[in-house]
């Protein structure tokens, strides 16, 4: 967020939301919840009481009609400040709007203003204030830290628009889903890029797609997602059981994780909205007495990779099977096969 106009010295604040913080704007409806604690049950009962609300039962096609009540508060109707703030802001826009009666050239100065508050339940957030003219264009601001340290964003394309320095202060039009279509010099790996850093790392894949210096933005639903999808186990090390870049696992994995971010940015991270033979709203609930199904009838399971929880369907994301050798030239296989006897001495 830019705090001060662009004739002075630029000023940036730099959020990190961590885990749970986010942003609230007072009387903007707000579709963010946090699914744990019970807030996976939350957005089932919302629905259904939405459903109940507008005169409906749970089955929309049905034609029983269930008791009215009333509305779910919203967040536009919440109290304010919010639960677990860290700080406010008040926003203030002067602009020009047409008045005849209030002077004599038809205009007046309006300003409208928007409170703004950080919360952060768990305060794993941070918050930085950066000024200088290294922080004057979004260009630049991606070569300064903490940002530099980001990996390739895997929801950008190398063909996606590229914002030279000079050109990104001009860029204020807002995109839904993606409100920043543009790479910033950090675009996605491609396929065969993607497959060899994979089988470069002897680490279990689910603890490499939360490393953000290799894979930014993916935190830990949206890797269990692009596992599932995938249909990899979380703890899987796939250096140890593939070594061909080729090999049709690794291209799942690729595809399902440009899958899963895209859809996941488009909309604009709604649970509401999110294809509902995803994982996301059945992750939840570790520890409950009664295990959680997919809509297709899976158990979900859980189990801790990498000191991180992992939500995993054991039906569908089984070990893989070793396929060290396979695939290979015969050279490769052969020289594969000499380092392998050169071990065993």
């Amino acid at each position: 967020m830019r705090l001060l106009k662009p004739s002075q010295e630029p000023t940036v604040m730099l959020m990190h939301f961590g885990m749970t913080g986010m942003i609230k704007l007072r009387d903007i409806e707000s579709h963010l919840i946090f699914m744990e604690g019970g807030g996976d049950k939350k957005v089932l009962d919302r629905i259904v009481q939405k459903d109940l609300s507008e005169g409906t039962t749970e089955d929309e096609n049905s034609t029983k009609k269930g008791p009215k009540k009333a509305p779910i508060e919203t967040d536009a109707q919440a109290e304010w400040p919010p639960r677990f703030t860290k700080f406010e802001l008040k926003l203030e826009n002067g602009y020009l709007e047409g008045n005849a009666e209030s002077n004599g050239n038809g205009t007046e100065q309006v300003f409208k203003t928007l409170d703004f508050a950080f919360t952060d339940p768990r305060r794993l957030g941070r918050v930085r204030i950066l000024s200088g003219p290294e922080y004057a264009a979004d260009e630049s601001l991606m070569q300064q830290e903490p940002l530099k340290a980001l990996g390739p964003d895997y929801l950008k394309s190398a063909d996606s628009i590229s914002v030279k320095k000079e050109e990104s202060e001009g860029i204020d039009s807002f995109h839904f889903g993606d409100p920043d279509p543009h790479h910033h010099g950090k675009p996605r790996l491609s396929q065969e890029e993607f497959a060899k850093l994979v089988l470069s790392k002897k680490k279990a894949i689910k603890s490499l797609l939360l490393d953000q210096e290799h894979f930014a933005g993916v935190g830990n639903w949206v890797s269990d997602e692009v596992l599932y999808h995938a249909k990899i186990h979380p703890n899987e090390t796939i250096s140890s059981k593939l070594d061909n870049p080729s090999d049709e696992v690794l291209q799942a994995l690729y595809d399902a994780l440009i899958y899963v971010m895209e859809e996941s940015v488009r909309v604009e991270g709604n649970v509401h909205k999110l294809p509902e033979h995803w994982l996301m709203i059945y992750r939840w609930g570790k520890g409950r007495k009664v295990k959680a199904k997919t809509k297709a009838g899976h158990v979900v399971d859980h189990i801790t990779v990498g000191g991180r929880t992992s939500c995993f369907v054991p039906q569908i994301q089984k070990p893989l099977k070793k396929k060290i050798g396979k695939g290979l030239d015969e050279q490769q296989s052969k020289r594969l096969k000499s380092f392998k006897n050169e071990d065993d001495l």
